[in-house]
């Protein structure tokens, strides 16, 4: 383990920093230009760690999972790292790291908690091996970035092999399950959920199952954490053998299964981490079964995850889509009685540029469809229209079409992809001060 980073480039990557604040853009930048300066300031930083990192990777749940593990360790009494604005390159990370490491180069912290785009965590991996890997699922995303699932399975097949202590994996997506014959360096642990619940949950086969009239079929028989029922934001997880039930502090069905993912991240590393044994300074600390489950469960939505804006007596949720099985299990998973619903699809890069993933969405939980935007507004009008769905108005201007959806009151849910929502987030904490709203975590 490394004593300190290299002064010099904490201190330009601090002086960076500081103008972007002023600047309030280019949160990566101060990240990116000590990469440059310092290639070898990633692997010194995080070498300071005393129980290593732990890196969570896959297409879906990525930025909620992370931020549920960094911050369950961190109420369990860690000193936590985490990049937390969503940056998930390597240079996010260093920009992450920056605000806490002191002038002389050290990073007083425990233990780094970061979530990695699929295609730059083998390349996190090349420069600082973690010390534990949680792989969530292997869809289809972003095609013109990644290409088909095969491509996307090799990178996280990559992670999975550089996991020194701990490997996390989802035992109900087959390709990630097959990691655990792979590799037998790290300790394999596995989450799923129980069968009864396989329709709130489908992966890409499921979804083209469905499609020609087969019901999936899950298998999280191996899993030491299981996701047993949902009523309401209660959650009942059976953890090695013991059905614990605790009160969801995160909306949405598809975040229960990222708790679940989170909970047996947890308990894997507080069961192969020898310095959290053995160090007088974590002895105290209480990683039973119960304080994991009641951690994690205190945790609130992540940046336009499942947040929520009270705007003028309406209540508004959004919703992050980006993927066919994303947006089906976004569709099963949110109560849409009684709720006016938009969606919002753009096609810029964090987007994707190949939108036609939208036809293979299962739709069928919806209805009408009161207002339609983004730059591909009329691509996506014309799917739910194909797919049998009424749509009020379709609009290619965001802002308009947003104030318009806003208008007569009622509870509403908007589905976006990345870009939009950070537009549509923007002009809602706008409305949110003028009408003296607030921002609250969906319930």
């Amino acid at each position: 383990m490394k004593n300190t980073s290299s002064p010099l480039s904490v201190a330009v990557g601090k002086s960076v920093q500081g103008a972007c604040r002023v600047l309030k853009r280019g949160h990566s930048l101060p990240g990116m230009i000590v990469e440059k300066l310092d290639k070898g300031f990633l692997a010194s930083a995080l070498g300071q760690l005393p129980l290593g990192t732990m890196i969570v990777c896959g297409t879906n749940g990525k930025t909620t999972t992370a931020r549920l593990i960094a911050q369950a360790l961190s109420s369990l009494g860690l000193k936590t790292v985490t990049n937390d604005s969503g940056a998930n390159f390597t240079r996010g990370i260093i920009s992450s790291l920056l605000p806490l490491m002191t002038p002389t180069g050290k990073l007083p912290c425990d233990i780094g908690v970061f979530e990695l785009d699929e295609a730059w965590a083998p390349v996190f991996c090349r420069q600082f091996p973690p010390s534990y890997a949680l792989i969530l699922n292997c869809c289809r995303d972003q095609l013109d970035r990644y290409g088909e699932r095969d491509a996307v399975e090799a990178m996280l097949s990559e992670v999975a092999s550089n996991a020194k202590k701990g490997l996390v994996l989802n035992a109900a997506d087959r390709r990630v399950k097959a990691f655990s014959s792979r590799f037998r360096e790290a300790k394999t642990s596995f989450y799923g959920f129980d069968p009864s619940l396989a329709n709130l949950f489908p992966s890409d086969e499921d979804l083209i199952c469905m499609r020609q009239g087969y019901a999936p079929s899950p298998q999280s028989d191996s899993a030491s954490v299981v996701l047993r029922k949902i009523t309401g934001n209660l959650a009942t997880f059976e953890i090695e053998g013991r059905q614990i039930s605790v009160e969801m502090g995160i909306n949405g069905n598809f975040n229960f299964l990222n708790a679940a993912a989170a909970i047996c991240g947890i308990l894997n590393m507080a069961k192969t981490c020898p310095a959290l044994k053995n160090s007088p300074r974590f002895k105290n600390l209480d990683f039973s079964l119960e304080a994991v489950a009641k951690a994690v469960s205190d945790v609130r939505p992540a940046f336009g995850r499942g947040e929520g804006f009270e705007i003028g007596g309406s209540r508004v949720e959004m919703v992050l889509v980006k993927n066919p099985v994303g947006f089906s299990s976004a569709l099963r998973s949110m109560p849409l009685e009684g709720k006016e619903v938009m969606v919002a699809l753009n096609d810029q890069s964090a987007d994707g540029r190949d939108v036609s993933w939208i036809y293979d969405v299962d739709y069928s939980n919806l209805s009408t469809v009161k207002a339609v935007s983004g730059e591909r507004a009329f691509d996506m009008a014309l799917c739910l229209e194909y797919n049998g769905k009424k749509v009020i108005r379709a609009d290619l201007d965001i802002e308009k079409s947003l104030m318009r959806f806003l208008e007569g009151g009622g509870d509403k849910i908007i589905f976006s992809s990345y870009t939009s929502m950070l537009s549509i987030r923007k002009l809602l904490l706008n409305l949110d001060k003028s009408k003296g709203g607030n921002l609250y975590a969906a319930d």
